[in-house]
């Protein structure tokens, strides 16, 4: 509830400096290329999003993710409690890990972004996430268990913010976009309620059920990583071999010179704000399946 009342109170301020206002302001204004047909259907819109391959493998990443960052950040004060410290310094000892996960996220979301490198910097931190869970896994001695929450909640962390940019980088057009980081985070929800389910079922102070399942999701996010990354590249690939089809509907036909009059200036401009009326209308239509669409891996 705080938190929630604490974003929806944000929302009212304007946190956007002018700078920022003035570079949002043209890609959210609709063209006037855009306004002069019917936008393809919100539902469409929102199927084309759901069966999106690359929605749905990170999808799968996302509920891995919530469910290890949720176990972390709802029980890790129980697992500290474990090592025979009082509750007052079980609150203390909770603290440094979580403080090196923010300057830990802080760099790889600034790294992931200057290079643009979704999956490699979500890789990575699923492989930190990966040690640290292995290291309280297979570890009896409390300092290493200890030592290996400054790995784990670190990595598990870090992953959440670099799919959620992945989802939103290669979803197009809004309502679409809207509908995957919706989607995600609805799956990432459920995995959250898994986590606490499974946790419950783990047996102190070692807690192997929940801890196992951690590194399983680590290994699958990895993963999902691989798998998105081949696709998109795959995808790429398609879209640009086949332009000339893809774009065949969106294309005005050539003038059929066959006897016909010169169409004059008047009739090439009327063929120009037609074939600018259909290229608008491919980029709604198409979405990230445009050829001329990037996507980021």
């Amino acid at each position: 509830m705080v938190d929630g009342d604490t974003l929806a109170g944000a929302g009212f301020f304007c946190f956007l400096v002018s700078r920022s206002e003035n570079i949002c302001a043209p890609s959210l204004a609709s063209s006037p290329a855009t306004a002069k047909y019917p936008n393809k259907s919100t539902v469409s819109q929102v199927w084309e999003a759901c069966k999106s391959p690359h929605v749905i493998i990170l999808n799968i990443a996302q509920f891995s993710c919530a469910s290890n960052t949720y176990s972390l950040a709802y029980f890790t004060p129980t697992v500290v409690h474990t090592f025979g410290y009082s509750p007052t310094d079980t609150q203390l000892f909770t603290v440094p890990p979580f403080a090196l996960g923010v300057v830990f996220l802080l760099g790889l979301s600034y790294c992931s972004d200057r290079y643009q490198a979704r999956g490699l910097m979500s890789g990575i931190s699923a492989i930190l996430s990966i040690v640290g869970f292995a290291m309280f896994y297979g570890s009896g001695d409390d300092k290493v268990r200890y030592a290996s929450l400054f790995l784990s909640i670190p990595g598990a962390y870090g992953v959440a913010p670099c799919l959620s940019a992945w989802t939103a980088d290669n979803s197009a057009p809004h309502a679409r976009k809207a509908t995957a980081l919706a989607f995600g985070t609805m799956v990432g929800n459920s995995g959250g309620l898994f986590s606490v389910w499974i946790f419950t079922l783990g047996r102190k102070p070692r807690y192997h059920l929940p801890t196992a399942i951690s590194l399983a999701f680590g290994v699958m996010i990895i993963m999902c990583c691989v798998m998105n990354t081949l696709w998109l590249s795959y995808a790429q690939r398609a879209k640009v071999t086949k332009r000339s089809q893809i774009l065949e509907r969106y294309t005005f036909p050539p003038a059929d010179g066959g006897g016909e009059a010169d169409p004059g200036k008047e009739g090439l401009q009327s063929r120009a704000s037609e074939q600018e009326l259909l290229s608008a209308q491919a980029w709604d239509h198409l979405g990230d399946q445009h050829p001329d669409f990037k996507y980021v891996y």
